[in-house]
């Protein structure tokens, strides 16, 4: 860089006066506006920039409600994630493998559903989980089975 601007000086100094005098007149503005003019292009931009258009207030709008938008899709998509997703499964209450009934099928139903058959031996009917008439081992298998499931039980 600073050779570059070493060359330029050496140039600025072979060049004649008149001849540098002669290049200012050719590329130098031919005449200053008028104040008149000035103050009008001032004028005329400060209303521009200062009163909002049409255009800008619409897509202001338009931005506005996609950002609301997609903060709701958002919402909606982060609310189906932490539930574990849309499914075609039964409601919760519906689910016979939810021994206790607290929505969600867990190691604690197999325990008790074995409690149940172990100290009453008066387990529910709809508690016979393989279909087999019997409420036994197989179906807290099958509970247990059911609450180790990667995809939520049920």
């Amino acid at each position: 860089m600073p050779e570059d601007h070493e060359h330029i000086e050496s140039l600025q100094r072979r060049v004649s006066p008149t001849f540098g005098k002669d290049l200012k007149t050719l590329y130098s503005p031919k005449s200053a506006a008028p104040g008149k003019v000035d103050q009008a292009i001032v004028q005329a931009a400060r209303q521009r920039l200062t009163k909002p258009s049409r255009h800008r207030l619409r897509l202001t709008r338009i931005g506005a409600a996609a950002a609301a938008a997609a903060v709701i899709l958002f919402l909606i998509t982060l609310n189906v994630t932490r539930h574990g997703g849309i499914s075609d499964q039964p409601p919760l209450a519906s689910i016979p493998a939810d021994i206790d009934g607290n929505g969600r099928v867990d190691i604690l139903d197999a325990f008790k559903l074995a409690r149940r058959i172990e100290v009453t031996g008066d387990p529910e009917a709809a508690w016979d989980l393989n279909g087999d008439g019997r409420i036994d081992a197989a179906d807290v298998d099958l509970v247990a089975l059911a609450a180790v499931r990667l995809d939520g039980g049920a």
